[in-house]
């Protein structure tokens, strides 16, 4: 069962868009990372300094890897410079997924 992953992050006031781009920046190499299913970059839209990872990995060891991988090479250290509080993660079993209606790949052109 896959694991998913949710990791929030808590940049500075104004600097969330920095944070954003920097994950969009490491993309490439995290969704070729060992166990690496799937990506999501959120933003709270209440609060653009307020962004959140949603991944999906096949262990959650894949996860823990991946960050031991990601601060090892500073990386980490990079994103808490920006911050206002630690990495906050999650980790979640999925239950159920299912699309509505108005998903987009259900939908027919008329």
């Amino acid at each position: 069962m896959s694991a998913l992953v949710i990791a929030e992050l808590f940049a500075q006031p104004g600097r969330g868009d920095d944070v954003a781009q920097l994950l969009l920046d490491i993309l490439g190499e995290s969704l070729k990372h060992e166990g690496c299913e799937d990506i999501r970059i959120l933003r709270d839209q209440a609060d653009a300094d307020h962004v959140t990872g949603l991944t999906q990995w096949t262990q959650a060891h894949n996860y823990t890897d991946y960050l031991a991988w990601r601060t090892a090479n500073g990386f980490t250290a990079t994103f808490e410079a920006m911050m206002t509080r630690p990495l906050v993660i999650h980790y979640y079993d999925q239950i159920y997924h299912g699309r509505g209606l108005h998903a987009e790949d259900q939908r027919t052109e008329k």
